[in-house]
C-alpha cells in the first residue's frame, strides 16, 4: 500500500491544459482566465479567484463559467502552494467541482474538475484514503469523458491511463497497463501537441516491453509545443523523455555487446 503514495502525487500534476470544451457557454472576455494563469504566477492566481469568488458570492456575471474557473484555479494553486495550504485550495476546488457537476450534470467541467482536486487530495492524504478516492476519481473522469473527451488537451484520456498506470493493480487497487495504453493511446490521438500524453504513453509502452514504440512517443515529446500543467513543464517533459531515450539506448547498447562472441 506504501507503493501507491508517490504515484498518487504523479496523479495531481497531469492535468491542468487550456483545450476549450465543445459543451462550455461562450465566455466573456472579462471572464475568461488572464494569460498569466497560463504561466502559473501564484499571485495572480490568487487574485482572479477571488475576483471569481466575489462574483459567485455577488451573482454578478456567468455563474457557470465562475465555477468552472473558481474549480481549475483551486486545482492549480493547490499544486504551486506550499504544503500547509495545499488541503486548503483542493478542498475549495473540490466544493467548487461538486457544485458545477450537480447544476451542470452535461457538462464536462464540473466532473473534471472535482476529479482533479480529489487527485490532489489523494496525493496530500496519505495512501490508505487515496486508495479510496481512486474510484470516485475514476467515475467522475469517465462522466467527463462521456461529454467530452477533447476537453483539456484530453485531459480524462490522460489521468486515467495514468491511474491505470501508477495503482496497484487487482486486489490491492485497479492498475491495468492495457487499460493504460487504451485511453493513453486516446490522448494521444485527440491531442497530439501535448508533451505530457505522449510521455506517459511512452512509460506505459516501456513497462509493457514495448521498446521501439516508447521510443517513437519519446521524439514526439521533444517535438510538442504545449504541456498539460504549466508551461516550464514543457522543458521537464522533455528532459524526462531525453532521459529515457538516453537509458534506452545505453541498455540496447549493452544488450548488442553481450550478444558478441
Amino acid at each position: 500500500m506504501k507503493k501507491l503514495l508517490p504515484l498518487l502525487l504523479v496523479l495531481s500534476i497531469v492535468c491542468w491544459g487550456g483545450a476549450c470544451a465543445r459543451s462550455r457557454a461562450v465566455v466573456s472576455q472579462e471572464e475568461a482566465p488572464p494569460k498569466e494563469s497560463a504561466g502559473c504566477q501564484i499571485a495572480k492566481l490568487r487574485a482572479q479567484l477571488r475576483r471569481c469568488e466575489n462574483k459567485l458570492e455577488k451573482a454578478t456575471g456567468e455563474r457557470t463559467n465562475c465555477l468552472t474557473y473558481a474549480a481549475r484555479l483551486s486545482y492549480l494553486l493547490g499544486e504551486l502552494s506550499p504544503k500547509f495550504e495545499k488541503i486548503y485550495y483542493y478542498e475549495n476546488g473540490k466544493g467548487y467541482g461538486e457544485t458545477l457537476a450537480a447544476e451542470q450534470p452535461d457538462w464536462a467541467e464540473g466532473h473534471y474538475w472535482l476529479a482533479l482536486n480529489l487527485c490532489g487530495l489523494a496525493e496530500i492524504s496519505g495512501a490508505k484514503r487515496g486508495l479510496k478516492l481512486v474510484s470516485q476519481i475514476i467515475e467522475e473522469m469517465e462522466q467527463s469523458l462521456e461529454v467530452n473527451p477533447a476537453y483539456e488537451q484530453a485531459g480524462a484520456h490522460r489521468v486515467l491511463g495514468r491511474i491505470f498506470y501508477a495503482c496497484p493493480g487487482w486486489p490491492l487497487s485497479v492498475g491495468n497497463m492495457h487499460k493504460s495504453l487504451e485511453h493513453l493511446s486516446a490522448a494521444v490521438a485527440l491531442a497530439p501537441e501535448n508533451s505530457t500524453n505522449h510521455l506517459f504513453l511512452a512509460e506505459t509502452l516501456l513497462r509493457l516491453g514495448k521498446k521501439e514504440e516508447a521510443h517513437r512517443e519519446l521524439e514526439q515529446v521533444i517535438k510538442a509545443t504545449r504541456h498539460a500543467h504549466c508551461p516550464h513543464n514543457l522543458e521537464e517533459d522533455q528532459q524526462a523523455a531525453r532521459r529515457l531515450l538516453e537509458e534506452n539506448r545505453s541498455e540496447k547498447a549493452a544488450s548488442n555487446q553481450a550478444r558478441l562472441p
